[in-house]
């Protein structure tokens, strides 16, 4: 599979951007780890706690900076930030007995994860951001 170009999923908010294409970088490793002969349990496992962590670092900066342009969704942004980090520890727990599987579970997931929560969740308080900028 292809890898995922950060680029397309740009906000045009410089932090949110960087958070995001760090998140791209790990999806697209578990990507290509996915895709290796040789898979090994051990480096799925090390992808999927980076990926868990930064997720969470990330959903924190994303929901500060929401609250500070008072993003009037912010409530709901945080019920699918909560729902993406328990299908994440889910795929965790899981990944531990059944790894390729899970592994190729998670690619799906992160690849659709982060073109609809970012192109379309977070692109509204992207809109919402501009729009309240000095022009």
């Amino acid at each position: 599979m292809a890898a995922i170009d950060p680029r397309l999923l740009y906000l045009d908010i410089p932090e949110m951007d960087r958070d995001h294409e760090r998140l791209v970088a790990i999806a697209n490793r578990i990507s290509a780890l996915v895709e290796r002969p040789d898979f090994r349990a051990k480096d799925f496992a090390a992808e999927l706690r980076e990926l868990k962590a930064y997720t969470i670092e990330h959903f924190a900066r994303e929901e500060a900076y929401m609250a500070s342009i008072g993003y009037p969704g912010l409530a709901g942004h945080k019920v699918q930030h909560g729902k993406i980090i328990e299908a994440l520890a889910a795929l965790a727990a899981e990944g531990a007995t059944k790894g390729a599987r899970i592994a190729l579970s998670l690619r799906l997931f992160t690849q659709v994860w982060l073109f609809e929560h970012i192109s379309g969740h977070d692109g509204e308080y992207a809109k919402f951001a501009m729009a309240k900028a000095p022009r």
